[in-house]
């Protein structure tokens, strides 16, 4: 009744032309997303779809709370964990093993990435990337499950794939589009990352033959600790030097006041706030130039037991236009794993954390920056492959010289960030570049694989095993692992939709380097336009539209390439 209600106003020509253009749009949405939903098919097919959906509903829950509540945890003796700086110890967990003190590492972020960035003994970041890499051995069970409910469902809609299904929608449109995106990167991709695979092979040899140990090969556990290397030995870049300049406190303050400077507002935080852990934060976002509010947002920045151990930002509440006029205001939250402070230091981060930072926060702003008269298209729900560009966009604030001169100062002595560590992180940004987007491409291309099967006959297990070697190039040996098992973004969200990310990054690095760039990161001009232009229309219009205006003029990749 309902959708026949809003198909006589879509059939309705004069009617629809009378619409402005949002609520135009809504009702070619509905529209669309009713017969998406199935409610053309007879009813006894009905039944059936909502049957798989429940099903579906149920399995990607259950994954999903695995990934959150199953950590791996391994006991390492000091003497195994050589390498890893003092303040990794600082208040770390211990227990008796045999009658021997051994320290407890999780796969939380703060104590698995620092491990295979330091740790020294090979057999230490393997035991731990393999611990890590099979936890949650029910889901590959689920995945599989997943696969076939989802191709059940696509098939009742009368599509011939999930990805079909899914992109339909989407800018790409076809999963062949996309494929052909993700292909032409991996053959663009492939000669750097030889390359890059080979001197980062070359430097473990050469610490195999010192320590006088057999050279057996390269795999995914050395990647970080020897890209680490090559940033110390390369370009000057300490990690356990830089981190001194990234106190948390420093970063978030100078991180948010980068924003309210680009977006023209006003960032307060809330006194005393009604939050869900004492941990969080919460904050009070106006208008610069006047008493006008646009909303809230809390951080949850640090891990505890049971908490979503990943980075990531939800929506609390839309934004929208009350029948009278009035606004509801709309509410965000970022949660991520950054380390704490340590008795003799600040939260001290990585510049990968700093990062990420960057990168949430653009989230938040996206959500909050939003204006639009429905809330469903406030804020991120823009098509599904552009919603990372705008965050994606605002990661290049982490290496920029301006940018990083307004936060990162010594956490002890004040004294600003060498000029020596900024240059060497400007020189090494891209380095490296080859090996980790050709691990994303083989991210896209697995989902991909996995969702475009027309019969179903595609084993989730084997299919990702077989392409991270060919595509990835680094693999783990004779380690038997399962990290699909542990891959989120499956469940909830990106089926079909991982190659967004690159195909995202190709926008990002137009929108950079063709106004920020050229214009100056502090230019408010150009921040103003940005938030007028991708920010505020959400997803009220093409995101393609809304590149244009901002560029003036269509996108292309030749800043990404």
């Amino acid at each position: 009744d309902v959708y026949r209600a809003v198909r006589a106003v879509f059939d309705d020509s004069e009617e629809m032309s009378k619409l402005d253009h949002e609520d135009r749009r809504l009702v070619e949405r509905m529209e669309r997303n009713y017969r998406r939903d199935g409610i053309l098919l007879p009813p006894e097919t009905r039944r059936m779809l909502a049957a798989v959906r429940r099903q579906l509903a149920d399995v990607a829950l259950d994954f999903d709370a695995c990934i959150k509540e199953e950590d791996a945890k391994v006991l390492f003796t000091r003497g195994e964990l050589e390498g890893l700086p003092e303040d990794y110890f600082d208040r770390r967990a211990t227990d008796d093993a045999d009658g021997e003190l051994k320290f407890v590492v999780t796969s939380k972020y703060p104590d698995y990435f620092p491990l295979l960035r330091y740790a020294k003994h090979e057999r230490t970041r393997r035991a731990m990337l393999v611990a890590a890499e099979t936890r949650c051995p029910a889901n590959i069970g689920r995945l599989q499950e997943m696969v076939r409910l989802r191709l059940e469902e696509a098939r009742l809609l009368g599509y011939r794939s999930h990805s079909e299904y899914v992109m339909e929608v989407l800018m790409a449109k076809t999963p062949q589009t996309a494929l052909a995106m993700e292909e032409d990167l991996r053959a663009r991709l492939e000669a750097p990352a030889k390359k890059e695979l080979a001197e980062l092979a070359a430097l473990k040899l050469a610490d195999k033959h010192a320590a006088g140990e057999p050279f057996v090969g390269f795999y995914n556990w050395d990647t970080a600790y020897y890209r680490r290397i090559t940033r110390e030995s390369k370009h000057n870049i300490r990690e356990d030097e830089l981190k001194q300049y990234l106190s948390l406190d420093n970063a978030l303050r100078g991180v948010l006041d980068i924003y309210q400077k680009m977006l023209g507002l006003r960032i307060r935080q809330v006194a005393n706030p009604p939050v869900w852990h004492a941990e969080v934060a919460m904050y009070e976002v106006w208008e610069a130039d006047g008493d006008v509010f646009v909303g809230h947002f809390y951080l949850d920045l640090h891990p505890r037991e049971g908490k979503y151990n990943h980075a990531a930002v939800w929506p609390i509440r839309l934004g929208f236009t009350r029948p009278d006029g009035s606004r509801e205001y709309p509410v965000a939250a970022m949660v991520a794993n950054f380390p704490r402070a340590t008795s003799a230091a600040p939260a001290l981060l990585p510049h990968s954390d700093v990062t990420t930072l960057m990168h949430e926060l653009g989230h938040v702003f996206h959500n909050l920056c939003a204006h639009t008269k429905w809330a469903y298209f406030h804020g991120t729900a823009v098509e599904r492959d552009f919603v990372e560009a705008p965050s994606q966009m605002l990661e290049n604030w982490a290496s920029d010289p301006v940018a990083l001169r307004k936060f990162a100062v010594h956490y002890e002595t004040g004294e600003p960030i060498p000029e020596a560590l900024v240059a060497g992180l400007v020189d090494a940004k891209n380095k490296g570049a080859g090996l980790a987007n050709l691990g994303q491409v083989f991210f896209g291309m697995y989902d991909l694989a996995i969702h475009s099967t027309v019969d179903g006959k595609v084993d989730v297990l084997q299919t990702y095993n077989s392409m991270r070697s060919d595509i990835a190039m680094v693999g783990n040996g004779d380690a038997e692992t399962h990290k699909l098992a542990t891959f989120g973004h499956l469940a909830h969200g990106y089926s079909a939709r991982v190659y967004g990310y690159l195909w995202s990054r190709v926008f990002s690095a137009d929108m950079y380097a063709s106004r920020f760039k050229r214009d100056g990161v502090d230019n408010t001009t150009t921040g103003m336009d940005y938030r007028t232009e991708i920010l505020r229309p959400g997803g009220s219009r093409d995101a393609m539209e809304s590149m244009v205006r901002f560029l003036g003029r269509a996108p292309n990749n030749r800043a990404f390439l």
